[in-house]
């Protein structure tokens, strides 16, 4: 195992143990609160500061509180939702069965977050390093980072190199560079 390894594992098993601490409940609720918090700020984040502007137009400063509040008081809303419905499975004694569930999925979005970073390493010279060609993770989940790879637009998909050995792994400064002009993904 090398630091690589140790990394990739890391991710995995702090996402897995966080699972098991909130249950699949929790890390539902918790995914649902963030994703619809987010929502409702872009969509409803500049009616607000209108509302707490009065008369007058907002200010950067009050579009911020608007967007913010907005955020803030969604993700409080549905979590104090997610909190009741918690304990009603609690109550009914599936907390075990929660926790489990909420393990597994830990699991699997820890196993993504780290295909999302082997993805990542990807863009950079790390494929040409000798740890990772020693590394007994990466193997692993490599199919699920050429997965995602897929995902890219052509361009982009073009610097990705696991293998160290293509001409596209210099090193991440390059890999933030803007696209090539008329550069597009395909089928797109």
């Amino acid at each position: 195992m090398n630091a690589t390894d140790l990394l990739l594992l890391g991710v995995i098993l702090v996402s897995t143990l966080l699972g098991l601490l909130r249950g699949f409940v929790g890390a539902v609720v918790s995914l649902f609160a963030w994703l619809l918090a987010g929502w409702a700020a872009f969509h409803f984040g500049a009616q607000l500061a209108l509302v707490l502007a009065g008369s007058d137009a907002p200010s950067p400063g009050m579009l911020l509180a608007g967007y913010g509040l907005c955020f803030l008081g969604v993700l409080l809303v549905v979590g104090l939702v997610g909190w009741t419905v918690r304990k009603l499975v609690k109550a009914a004694g599936l907390s075990g069965v929660d926790r489990a569930l909420g393990g597994a999925l830990g699991l699997a979005r820890g196993g993504f977050v780290a295909c999302v970073l082997v993805l990542l390493m990807g863009f950079t010279a790390l494929p040409r390093e000798p740890g990772w060609r020693q590394s007994q993770v990466l193997p692993v989940l490599l199919p699920g980072a050429q997965w995602l790879r897929a995902w890219l637009p052509g361009w982009a998909a073009q610097r990705v190199d696991f293998n160290g050995d293509g001409p596209h792994s210099i090193g991440l400064g390059d890999a933030l560079a803007p696209p090539p002009t008329g550069a597009h993904a395909p089928g797109i």
